[in-house]
Formats: structure tokens, sequence, C-alpha cells
């Protein structure tokens, strides 16, 4: 007798199209391929989202107007915080059999309307980054937030969890105080069209000067990022180089404060905030360098993508994934986190003793889309046919 098609709900972000989510959305094209029902939701869908739904016949846009709102259409927590009752609704009527929560609000947000609804439905949290935990040293420097006060409550309402990286799986262990039905799925983000040369160099006038060498660093403007160590690092090694620069693609509520650090330090000339890119691979591409300041992390997109560019990497050794990535330092620099002036070394090291593109970009297609896929898919039908078995 044929079964009925399982109902997998994917609920993430509803704001920027990012490496994550276009894996998602290849992972829910592989479930309908394979005779389940992929279904989308989102809490005020932006409109990169929309489109890339369109394809998808099951899919839910929860409180569609707040897209339209000045305010809301760029605050993703607060329109999950808006949306819980809405995602309760969704839990109630649509009982899927399984919902796969991409990112830790959304799934906080999910878990609470999974109590509010008292659903049946078996929650899958993936883990993208690390939290701080209380009297252990590797989380020190990890700031506490707000939500570090729910997580370990509310993560007891999940049922199963997929860690981007060994270091997320650790944390996990001991926040739970256990390791069960926690797998670790590393971040594949990388797709066949990322290893292709760009149709065109970025537009900046820094990419047509051969006498610059140009390092790059992606992600949002925000604290755990610490772009003030990067700048620091950055005064010191552009003091014993004049030659490099750095460009910083993102945007985020530190801007204003980087802005001035620059200036302060009198890096305008060779350190520039580009905001938000929409298609940064050309930026990857024709860079040589990549720097990462991280106080944590999961296992970062941007340095994955730097590799796969081929990118001279340095990187704090934030907990957790930028070590698990370079291999410990076999595929890229790694050094203490705030430590600017061993960064500052680095950066000029790196001019001279470069590793081969070669060993790089194989080291690149250990994460690819296409083996990703494959380990979600493993994991969500292991999961499923344990739970109609019970």
């Amino acid at each position: 007798m044929l079964q009925e098609p399982r109902k997998i709900a994917i609920f993430m972000s509803s704001l920027k199209i990012g490496a994550r989510e276009r894996l998602m959305f290849e992972i829910g094209k592989e479930i309908n391929n394979r005779g389940d029902r992929a279904h989308f939701v989102f809490v005020g869908a932006s409109k990169e989202i929309k489109e890339l739904m369109k394809p998808f016949p099951a899919k839910t846009n929860l409180l569609g107007w707040t897209d339209q709102t000045p305010l809301l259409s760029k605050i993703n927590k607060l329109k999950l915080f808006l949306g819980i009752w809405a995602l309760r609704n969704f839990l109630k009527n649509e009982k899927p059999d399984i919902l796969l929560s991409v990112s830790i609000p959304p799934s906080i947000t999910i878990l609470i309307a999974k109590i509010l609804a008292n659903s049946k439905t078996k929650i899958i949290v993936r883990q993208s980054n690390v939290i701080k935990l209380t009297n252990v040293s590797e989380y020190a420097k990890i700031k506490r937030r707000p939500r570090d006060y729910i997580i370990p409550f509310l993560y007891r309402e999940a049922d199963a969890f997929i860690a981007v990286s060994e270091g997320v799986r650790n944390n996990l262990k001991i926040l739970l105080g256990n390791d069960h039905n926690i797998k670790v799925i590393k971040n594949k983000v990388l797709d066949k069209n990322w290893f292709l040369t760009p149709s065109a160099k970025p537009s900046h006038p820094w990419f047509n000067d051969d006498k610059i060498t140009i390092f790059l660093a992606v992600g949002r403007l925000v604290k755990k990022k610490d772009y003030p160590t990067m700048i620091k690092a950055f005064q010191i090694a552009s003091s014993q180089s004049d030659k490099i620069r750095l460009l910083i693609l993102g945007d985020g509520p530190e801007r204003n404060k980087l802005e001035k650090l620059i200036e302060d330090t009198q890096l305008k000339r060779k350190i520039e905030l580009l905001g938000h890119i929409q298609d940064p691979h050309p930026y990857y591409y024709h860079s040589f360098g990549y720097l990462l300041s991280s106080v944590s992390e999961g296992m970062p997109s941007s340095v994955i993508e730097a590799l796969g560019s081929a990118c001279q990497i340095i990187s704090t050794n934030c907990p957790s994934g930028p070590n698990e990535i370079l291999s410990g330092g076999k595929f890229g620099k790694i050094v203490e986190i705030k430590d600017h002036k061993k960064m500052a070394r680095s950066i000029i090291e790196t001019l001279d003793d470069t590793i081969p593109n070669s060993k790089l970009l194989k080291r690149a297609h250990d994460f690819t889309i296409e083996n990703g896929i494959q380990e979600y898919i493993s994991i969500i039908s292991k999961f499923c046919r344990t739970q109609r078995e019970s």
C-alpha cells in the first residue's frame, strides 16, 4: 500500500536571501521530487523570497502586510514575535508531520507556537550558532543575549537538532545535557556556479588597479563580528604595506561606529564599507584575501565562500566553525579572538606565503550544496521513518 506523502514544513528568516536560504529551497525541491511535500513558511516574506517561493505549490506567508510596513519590513525578530499566534494557527490547521526551523530566532518562535498549539508536529532545529554558556571558558567572550535565558527551556520542546559544525553540536550537548538526536551537517553552501568566473569584475575602482591587493570581509555590521579588531589589525598591516586595501560588505547597527573608527584611524583611503551587496560572488573571486574577526560563529558561510574563491583566509579561532573549515590552519591562518596584532602579522605574512589555489579549491568541494541536500534528505527521511514506526 502506498504511503501518504509526508508534509515537511521549512521555516526560516523572511528577509534577505543568502547561501543558507538557497540551500533550503534546493532541499525543498528534492523533498518534492521524492514524493513528499515541502511546505515553506515565512512571516512577512521579502520580495526576493516571494520570487523564489513561486515554483512551490505549498507555501504560507503569514502576516504578509508586515513587508509593506517600513518599520517592520527590515526587523525580522519583531515580525517573528508578532507572528507567534499566526504560527500557532498554522500548526493547528496544517498539521505538518515535521517542521525544520532554520536558525535561532525562527526556532524560538516556532517552539513557543508549538506549546501554544499543543501541536504534535515534530520540530527539527537547525542550530547555526553557539550560544553563551555560563561557567564554560570556551564561550567566555560571547555576549549573553536575552534569548539565551529561554533557549535551554524551549529547546527541550524540540524533537531533533541539526548542528552546522562539531563545535555547535558540543555547545548543544552541554546545553541539553546529552547529545541525543543531535546530528551534524556542516554548512554546504557552494553550488557549481560558485566555482565559475563571474561575468564581470565589481565596479569598484580598486579592482582595476594591479598595484592594489584587496582583502574582503562579508557579514552584518554587528558586535559579534568584532570589526574593530579587524580595522585595528588592518591599520598596523597597511602601515607596513601600502598596497593593501579592505572592502567590507554588509550593513547593520554598528555602521556609524565603524565609520568613525575608520576615520579616527585615518584609514578612509584604505578601508571602505560598501553596505549590502546582492551578489557578492565577484567580490570574493577578484579579492586576494578574506578576513573574519568574529567572537562567535556556527559554520560561517562567508569563510566557505572565500575558500571556494581561492582567497587567502585569516580568521579568528572563535567557537566554533572557522577552525573546522580551515582544518586547524591547513587551509588558512587562524588567530586568537581580539588579537589584532597577530591578525596584522598574519595579513603581512599572507602576502608572501600563499596557499596554492588548487589546494583551497579542493577543500572547498567538501562544502557543495549537492552534498548538503543529500545529507539533509537522509536525516529527515530517517527521522520520518522513526516517527512512523513509533
